[in-house]
């Protein structure tokens, strides 16, 4: 045994010294050359013979700086016109390589060997731009800022993969239209390389990469030897035509529609670039995954327009941007049912606004300043109102013209360090109101990059008859190299902070202060791969007045197992003291009384290289001497038939019992009088995904998705002043007509054929079917038959984007 420990203290030793000789960042001079390079995955051109080749790779897991289970050799050469990359990943046993085919940018599910390159053209350590390869074919790419990447840009680049006796070889041609960079004569550019063996789940780069150091764009190595090379025009459109036929039940009648518009990008000078869409449509979008939302709070929804997904890293600076406003619900749809008048209904009110047009620039100076700009206009929206007994109608203006502005700057600092400064500005013109939200950031780090302190901060200001101003900040100290970690943070939201016009923030008027720990050990050691460990703890008031809110410890611990490659964790949550909620009477002055409660959730992954892998995760949480609880379980089985087909399954059971909730408030004898209703939720969620790749560039996929919540109340109060509830009210007083019983359940097919690059087309189906009704129903299969008894809404559409790029055009004229 103790030899043992003393064998495993010298290997850790002897980990840790390497990694000291590892430190020192690779330079790689690279040449130009006139030869033409033919991407066809068969390093055989002339040009090829003399390339400078990076090799001799570190391990960067599992085992962090040691040599790679294989070795590998990345050739790379350049021209007037791009960078090219030629990698020989060899293999001793090519049979055994996998490769998965998938849908491009969605690596994260595919069963496949990777290769990686990442660029940083103003060598700052903190942007990158990243282009991957799968052993199948399959292209991704995004950006990347500090820690944070984005899968959503994509880049027009040409790839080809071949697989070999001694391995698998990947070239790659980046033109530099996909690229921004400076017009020095003499270029240094940041680079890395990675490697995924996936069989042996390893990763391995060129440059070494330290897995106690937070982030890796700040471990890169170097290219140098790019001289003269010009930023060429980037230029580029992307016209697109869809047409529809949608079915709505209510009406029982199909109707049809035609779009056109255009999709531009122009690189305005070697750094910058303009994005603009004409006449957008997002039919095609997948589908919200809409919830049962009690709470107080509004639900956050994911960006999934391609428009505001893409390229929008600069835009996510001091947390002060929320692009589903952009085009959401129009601001006074609600107050359509106070317009109507005796014998009126409301024959439409649209949710959403409609999209004009919308325009971003964003680019990097050769100093490091990062410029964004972006802005959308919405047009009017109207609510139809019609009389049943004379049969007329009439509009209701639900919002008028909307302009929508942001603007960033973003300068980089020596250590990987940033400072930003950011401003929204929204304006209403026919409501006379305008909402300004101004905010910044500051990241430092030392020169070892062990230790970092942020702050951030942001100013609202909204501009009515009466103007509100608000504020918020943030301050965090940081650890972040090493084994152990550390962060200690405060955070401030003003009660008149709001920056919800053209951001999001759950709620205001808030005070709180955080402290985590963290112990992580990064190199396998017995039979794990890695066990991270952390303690947190959190203290909560309101701003206004100061008033305790919270207090919470958390734990948490996770491992990965070495052969089994089985992922399992434990977390565990306790509240030690009474809590109160400020928000949930919807009564300024009022609050609620929470039980004290402990929390706890398992779970565990099992190996997703297999046939059949499978998530499941477990947890529940109960009230200290009382009888509110709750319990939750999740299980996900994952099926890959083969290298072209995967499905992949959730079911979620989520049960509250006996918690407690507003259901109204009213004004009785001068006393505001808000009443809570007892209740108990059970939520059952079913989501399906399956796909089938047909090749690198067709694909076929299918997400269907059944949510399913019915809440049914048993008991009624009157809220005290002391937040606790009195004696249980009569049950009449609201008794059935606060039950709920809401579906969700929507469809998204989807065929795509990537017919060049940039270019695509795609058939989608949607079904959408919501319910909302008081009556509960208790059996599963009766409640889902009903469901699909219920009205619904279909949509058939189909649609063609053709990329349009100016170099290529002129190249095709000369020649």
């Amino acid at each position: 045994m103790r030899k043992g420990i003393f064998l495993l203290v010298v290997f850790l030793g002897i980990l840790n010294t390497s990694k000291a000789l590892n430190n020192e960042k690779r330079t790689l001079e690279i040449k130009r050359t006139s030869e033409s390079i033919k991407i066809d995955g068969i390093l055989n051109d002339k040009a090829w013979k003399n390339a400078t080749a990076a090799k001799d790779f570190y391990q960067y897991e599992p085992y962090n700086g040691i040599k790679p289970s294989l070795p590998s050799e990345v050739k790379i050469l350049y021209d007037d016109q791009a960078i090219y990359f030629g990698a020989v990943l060899y293999d001793t046993s090519p049979d055994s390589i996998i490769k998965d085919l998938g849908v491009r940018d969605e690596f994260s599910d595919m069963n496949s060997d990777l290769f990686s390159i990442f660029i940083n053209t103003f060598n700052d350590g903190v942007n990158a731009v990243e282009f991957m390869v799968s052993a199948s074919g399959v292209q991704s790419d995004g950006k990347h800022n500090g820690n944070h990447g984005d899968s959503n840009w994509d880049g027009v680049w040409e790839s080809e993969v071949n697989i070999t006796e001694i391995g698998w070889v990947v070239e790659i041609k980046i033109p530099y239209s996909a690229l921004r960079f400076s017009k020095n004569e003499d270029q240094i550019w940041g680079i890395h390389f990675f490697r995924h063996i996936r069989r042996y789940r390893e990763w391995s780069t060129w440059n070494y990469v330290d897995n106690t150091v937070e982030g890796f764009v700040n471990q890169m190595g170097e290219v140098t030897g790019i001289k003269d090379i010009e930023p060429p025009l980037r230029l580029s459109v992307t016209p697109y035509v869809s047409a529809y036929l949608e079915n709505d039940a209510d009406e029982n009648k199909w109707n049809n529609d035609f779009n056109a518009g255009m999709d531009l990008k122009w690189g305005i000078n070697q750094s910058f670039t303009l994005d603009m869409i004409l006449i957008p449509d997002f039919g095609q979008v997948q589908s919200d995954d809409e919830i049962l939302n009690l709470s107080p709070f509004e639900v956050k929804y994911d960006e999934k327009r391609p428009f505001f997904t893409e390229g929008t890293e600069l835009f996510n600076k001091a947390n002060i941007f929320y692009s589903r406003r952009i085009g959401s619900s129009p601001k006074n749809s609600d107050d359509t049912e106070d317009d109507l008048d005796t014998n009126e209904v409301i024959d439409k009110n649209p949710a959403e606004t409609q999209l004009i047009n919308a325009t971003k620039i964003s680019g990097r100076t050769k100093s490091g300043l990062g410029v964004g700009f972006l802005n959308a206009m919405t047009g009017d929206a109207y609510a139809e109102i019609r009389d049943t007994i004379t049969g007329d109608k009439r509009k209701f203006q639900t919002q008028g013209f909307t302009n929508y502005n942001m603007f960033v700057l973003d300068q980089t600092l020596k250590n990987n360090s940033y400072i930003s400064l950011a401003n929204t500005n929204v304006m209403h013109t026919e409501e006379q109101y305008t909402a300004n939200v101004t905010g910044g950031e500051l990241k430092l780090m030392n020169k070892e990059n062990s230790y970092q302190l942020f702050v951030s901060g942001a100013v609202s200001q909204i501009y009515t008859e009466d103007s509100d101003f608000g504020h918020k900040y943030f301050l965090m100290l940081s650890k972040t190299k090493g084994n152990f970690l550390f962060e200690v943070g405060h955070n401030t939201e003003s009660d008149t902070y709001d920056p919800n016009d053209m951001g999001y923030i759950r709620n205001n008027n808030e005070s709180s202060w955080d402290a985590e720990f963290a112990y992580n050990i990064k190199e396998p050691f017995w039979k794990v791969l890695n066990w991270n460990n952390e303690v947190s703890v959190r203290y909560q008031n309101l701003y206004k007045p100061r008033k305790y809110a919270d207090f919470e410890v958390n734990f948490r611990t996770n491992t990965t197992f070495a052969k089994s490659y089985i992922h399992t964790g434990l977390f565990a949550e306790v509240k030690p003291f009474n809590r109160y909620d400020y928000f949930e009477p919807r009564v300024d002055g009022y609050k609620y009384s929470m039980p004290k409660v402990m929390i706890g959730r398992w779970w565990i992954s099992t190996d997703y290289r297999k046939m059949f892998a499978l998530d499941y995760n477990i947890g529940g949480w109960k009230e200290f001497g009382g009888d509110q609880r709750g319990f939750w379980t999740g299980i996900g089985p994952r099926v890959r038939f083969s290298d072209k087909w995967l499905l992949t399954y959730r079911l979620n059971f989520n049960m509250r019992y006996n918690t407690n909730g507003y259901v109204d408030d009213y004004v009785e004898n001068n006393d505001t009088i808000i009443d809570f209703g007892r209740r108990d939720q059970r939520t059952i969620e079913n989501r399906l995904n399956t796909k089938y790749i047909f090749n690198n560039k067709i694909s076929l996929s299918l997400r269907a998705r059944h949510y399913w919540s019915r809440v049914e109340y048993s008991d009624f109060y009157h809220l005290q002043d002391d937040g606790t509830l009195g004696d249980p009210i009569d049950y009449d007083t609201y008794g059935e007509d606060e039950n709920y019983n809401y579906n969700a359940f929507t469809i998204d097919l989807q065929y795509l054929w990537r017919f060049a690059p940039g270019s695509e087309m795609s058939i989608v189906w949607k079904n959408g079917i919501f319910t909302d009704d008081n009556e509960i129903i208790n059996g599963f299969w009766d409640n889902l038959s009903n469901t699909f008894e219920s009205s619904q809404i279909n949509s058939i559409s189909l649609k063609i984007l053709y990329y349009l790029d100016y170099q290529h055009l002129i190249k095709k004229q000369i020649m």
